[in-house]
Order: structure tokens, then C-alpha cells, then sequence
């Protein structure tokens, strides 16, 4: 790297260690993966209106209303089925108590008493809200909130629709883009760009392909972006085999060792601070179900990272970010999951909401509440640390330029300490901000501001910055 090699630090941005690409170099800290911590379901099936409940998108705030809004599928009464696919709409004013409205939008069994909601389709038929946001940026109050769903008539594809509220919703005369099921759909707000993925065709079965809109109505030609590989299917035969020899997992119906393997159910992508972050649900094929049909097995839950959305990296050697949970807890994920669509900042937290299910084939002993809205949270930033123990060990960072403003950390230093220093681009100490300089880090905070015998202010750049852990942990970094 020459001195005029550099990134650029945006203001406000946090930089977090999902990958190396603005990392020069780590010594003596251990890089660690932090799954969440379930929390266990928010939102269970309605006995009145039958169903299983999923979710394949976050909930959005409406900043008028003052509530949270979600969206659920697999909710269409039998009586509906084949003409109508439903949507169950739910409210919270904190995320975690949620109410089922009357929308008063479908007659079931004579009266209009029930939470559905749809896209009408033109032809009589309807469709499921399979993914929505709210866009604040939209002059238009009619389309405030967008969202995607998945047809199969004429043929398989996504189509989209606006709303007002999240309750009536319009279909929006755009073509139609290429899915087989399982489509994810988010936005990113700051560059406003949103962000589809579509189910496709890949080397080891299902895979998925990015399509992107500026303006929600001309969208881009979907590419394969995201798939299972030979290490994933090695791997597999570990995982499933560990998992039907264990008692405390419920178990597929059909075992079939000739058949483990794995590919990718759905792949959710975000933007989260400075990268941008996938949520692969993969698929462990346990055995082919009866008559040929579908494979019986359970899921798990990998983090990826990618600059561009096309080049994704795994985060944490491939270790799970969700699993299913153990029996005899209580939990509704104890053999399927849906990985959530992003995550939602909460204060100092994140919170993800995604689909719980305990069981895919039906077993004999099956009950009709298989299925649950669930929560996990984690730290903010909290994906991945550097930690230090009392030997101490440092991260020094490629150059960056910034507009200038004040160095935040979010850290753990309890018991321990950090300091920072800031070098130039060749790596010499800048007089001033050196770690001698540096005001002692102690406690444990999402921000917590970094001080040089008073000063605050960044000089100019480009700079590189070195940290100094002993006894703690670094989550992230930032200027503001």
C-alpha cells in the first residue's frame, strides 16, 4: 500500500471488524463471534384464525402512528386458499407486545373480524405481503410503505405494492421480477436503494440472486450472488450427523445419510452501518419425504459481509448465528428458522424478529402451534470483538481521511484499559495523539469518546488509528 492509499471515514459511520478490509494489521487480540440471545416468542398463531405464522421481513416504525409494524405469511384459512393469500397484520408500541388489529378488509365465516391484510392482484386473486418498509424519503403519503411479494401465477416472480398505512395496499403496475419462493427484501435508507434477493437455480440448490431499484419501479437485473459450496456440504455431513445423534434436538422424520447435504433457503441482505450484512439460512437435508417430495430437515442461521453485495465473505468461520434450540426448553426454533430480514436498532441493542418453527414434516404428535414470531438481541455492533487480555495487544488500521470530529469507541474496558494512538500514513506517531497522550478507557459502553491530553478534535489526515487493548474488548469505531 503506497501513502496515498486510503479510505474514507464518514461521519457517523461505524466501522466494524465483520471483515479486514480497513484493518493493517492485528497483534496479540482474538477475534470473536457473538451470536444474540434468544429471547423466545413475541408473536404466536391466533386459534380463531388457524395458520402457522412466518415472517420474512422486520418490522418498520411508523413515526405518526408511534407503533411498530409487522407483517406475517402462512396465516391463508383453508376456506381462502387457492384464490387468496392472506397477511396477518400485528402493532406494538414497543416490539414486544403485540396486538392483532381488525382491519376489516376479508369476510371469514360471515363477518369481518380478523387482522388479514393483502395485494390485491387485479384478477380477483390476492397476494401476501412477503417483505415491507417504510420509506419516509416518498412525497407521496400513498406510498410511504413499499413491499414485495411472491406469485406463481402466470408464472413464479416477485411483484411490488404500495401503501398509506400497511393495511390497504395497491399493486404497482411493474413488471414482475424472475423468483422462485423466497424472496427478501429491505432498504437502504441513507443511499436510498432497495434491496431485493430472489430464490434461483445455483451449483449445490438454492441459491440467490440480487436485484436493486433506485426509485422502487425500475429494477435491476437479478445476478447469482450467494450460494452454497463444496465446504458447506463437507461440513453438512457433520452437522446433520450430530444432530440426529442427539437426544436433546428434535428429529427429522426421514433420516437418509445417503441424501446430507446443504444449500441456502433464504438470504436476507441489509445495510448496517459501514458493510453490508447477509443472513444465509441454510438447509441441512436430512432425507427425501415421501413420494419423492421435498427434503425433510432443519436450518441454521451464518452471517456474511460484503462491500457490494456481490462479494460475500463468511463471518465467524461459518459458525452458526441462529441454531435450533434444544428440547424440552419451551422454544418453538427447535428444528426450523427463517433468518431475520435485517436487524433493528433498539437503544443499545439489536434486535432480530425471524421465524421459530418445531418441526418441517409433520410427526405424529404434532399440535397446531408449531410456529412463532421470535426475538434474539445482541450488543450494538455486537457481531464480532477484538479482545485483549492482560498481556494487551493492538489493531492499527489502514489510512483513512475523515472530515474531522470526535473518535468514538464502543468497547468493554472492564477491568481492564484502552488507549489510542493516531499515526500517519507511513505509520509515524502524529506529536500529540500518541498512546501516552491517550486518557486511560475504562467501562463498558456503545460510545465512549477518545481524549488526548484534551483534545478531541481529529487532525487532519490521512491517518491511521492504534489501539490498545488490555483486558478488553473493541466492537467498533467511528467519528461524529
Amino acid at each position: 500500500m503506497t501513502q496515498s492509499s486510503h479510505f474514507h471515514l464518514p461521519n457517523g459511520e461505524r466501522q466494524l471488524f465483520l471483515d479486514d478490509t480497513d484493518i493493517a494489521q492485528i497483534d496479540g487480540l482474538v477475534t470473536t463471534f457473538h451470536p444474540p440471545e434468544k429471547k423466545g416468542p413475541v408473536i404466536r398463531r391466533i386459534p380463531s384464525i388457524g395458520g402457522y405464522p412466518e415472517i420474512r421481513t422486520a418490522p418498520a416504525w411508523d413515526p405518526s402512528a408511534q407503533v411498530w409494524k409487522l407483517w406475517t405469511v402462512c396465516v391463508t384459512p383453508e376456506e381462502l386458499q387457492g384464490q387468496a393469500g392472506m397477511s396477518g397484520y400485528h402493532e406494538s408500541p414497543d416490539g414486544l407486545h403485540w396486538s392483532a388489529p381488525n382491519t376489516r378488509q376479508v369476510k371469514l365465516q360471515g363477518v369481518y373480524n380478523n387482522n388479514f391484510v393483502f395485494i390485491p392482484m387485479g384478477d380477483g386473486h390476492t397476494s401476501e405481503i412477503f417483505g415491507a418498509v417504510y420509506d419516509s424519503t416518498d412525497p407521496d403519503p400513498a406510498r410511504r410503505y413499499k413491499a414485495i411479494s411472491f406469485t406463481r401465477v402466470p408464472v413464479q416472480s416477485i411483484l411490488f405494492a404500495t401503501s398509506p398505512d400497511g393495511i390497504v395496499w395497491t399493486r404497482l403496475a411493474v413488471p414482475p421480477v424472475s423468483s422462485q419462493d423466497e424472496p427478501n427484501f429491505s432498504f437502504d435508507e441513507q443511499r436510498h436503494q432497495f434491496i431485493a434477493t430472489v430464490k434461483v437455480k445455483g451449483p449445490y440448490g438454492r441459491s440467490h440472486a440480487l436485484t436493486t431499484s433506485l426509485d422502487f419501479t425500475h429494477w435491476s437485473e437479478p445476478e447469482l450472488v450467494f450460494h452454497a459450496d463444496a465446504q458447506d456440504q463437507e461440513e453438512a455431513r457433520t452437522i446433520i450427523g450430530r444432530h440426529v445423534t442427539d437426544p436433546t434436538r428434535q428429529q427429522p422424520v426421514f433420516v437418509h445419510p445417503e441424501e446430507w447435504a446443504t444449500d441456502v433457503y433464504n438470504f436476507a441482505i441489509s445495510r448496517y452501518e459501514s458493510r453490508y450484512i447477509g443472513f444465509a439460512t441454510f438447509f441441512y437435508h436430512a432425507g427425501r419425504a415421501w413420494e419423492g417430495r421435498n427434503h425433510d430437515g432443519f436450518h441454521q442461521v451464518q452471517l456474511a459481509v460484503s462491500q457490494d453485495m456481490r462479494q460475500w465473505a463468511r463471518v465467524g468461520d461459518r459458525q452458526p448465528f441462529l441454531a435450533p434450540s434444544p428440547l424440552n426448553a419451551g422454544a418453538y426454533d427447535t428444528l426450523q428458522m427463517m433468518a431475520p430480514s435485517r436487524p433493528v436498532l433498539r437503544g443499545d441493542e439489536l434486535w432480530f424478529y425471524y421465524s421459530g418453527l418445531k418441526h418441517r414434516w409433520p410427526p405424529e404428535n404434532m399440535t397446531a402451534d408449531r410456529n412463532a414470531i421470535c426475538l434474539a438481541t445482541l450488543r450494538r455492533d455486537g457481531f464480532v470483538s477484538l479482545n485483549g487480555d492482560a498481556q494487551g495487544g493492538t489493531v492499527t488500521t489502514k489510512p483513512f481521511t475523515t472530515s474531522g470530529g470526535q473518535l468514538y469507541l464502543n468497547a468493554v474496558a472492564k477491568p481492564g484499559t484502552i488507549r489510542c494512538a493516531l499515526l500517519d500514513a507511513a505509520e509515524q506517531p502524529i506529536p500529540g495523539f500518541a498512546s501516552a497522550d491517550c486518557q486511560p478507557i475504562v467501562g463498558d459502553s456503545t460510545s465512549l469518546a477518545v481524549h488526548w491530553q484534551g483534545q478531541a478534535q481529529l487532525p487532519a489526515g490521512p491517518l491511521r488509528l492504534r489501539v490498545y487493548l488490555n483486558e478488553a474488548r473493541l466492537y467498533s469505531y467511528w467519528v461524529e
